[in-house]
């Protein structure tokens, strides 16, 4: 009985999570593209991208740092993972702005369904807290380009639009998490890979 209300307990949680995601995504964009065949297309003539992994709430940073989360390790394993597939990353102070940059987004929204850590009583009488590596986060990830685009009704006016994305939404252990953000690359590099050939 109890394993059951903890249950839809979960899944109220990973449903709640996957709605208000949704919400911050139509809220926060003005353009929402997929990886389907004509967001694909507005890959074709990028021939740089600036990887940007944006901050993670404070009460996070500690905990993801333990599981190679921290936002500057991770950029630097996107960014070499695109180098290796044979895509220019530009550091953002070398950006231009130019028609042929795209900026590479990683965003990610963690949610903890219980008690991070498990108090154990040492022989002593005193306590001690240990971390609980099986223990499951519901996130979210979001992975989108954001580049120059021009609006037909006034060709003058440039501003920078989401032409590309793909998430992740899941119920998995901290360390398995950053597999799934690189997972989520490689589904970057082949859509870019097919459209600039």
């Amino acid at each position: 009985m109890v394993l059951k209300k903890k249950m839809m307990m979960m899944m109220m949680l990973l449903l709640l999570l996957m709605a208000l995601f949704s919400i911050s995504v139509s809220i926060n964009s003005i353009c929402q593209a997929d990886d389907r065949a004509r967001d694909r297309a507005t890959l074709r003539g990028i021939q740089a991208v600036i990887v940007k992994v944006h901050s993670w709430e404070p009460e996070w940073r500690a905990e993801l740092k333990k599981v190679g989360l921290e936002e500057s390790y991770l950029q630097s394993l996107i960014e070499r993972k695109l180098e290796k597939a044979g895509i220019l990353v530009l550091p953002e102070e070398a950006a231009k702005r130019s028609e042929t940059e795209g900026i590479l987004n990683v965003r990610m929204k963690f949610l903890e369904p219980e008690a991070a850590r498990k108090v154990y009583t040492t022989l002593d009488e005193n306590q001690i807290e240990k971390a609980d590596t099986k223990k499951k986060y519901v996130y979210a990830i979001r992975l989108n380009l954001r580049q120059m685009v021009v609006l037909p009704r006034n060709p003058a006016l440039k501003a920078l639009a989401i032409t590309w994305q793909t998430e992740s939404v899941g119920f998995r252990r901290l360390t398995l998490i950053r597999e799934d953000v690189m997972n989520l690359i490689d589904v970057f590099i082949e859509a870019y890979l097919s459209e600039n050939r």
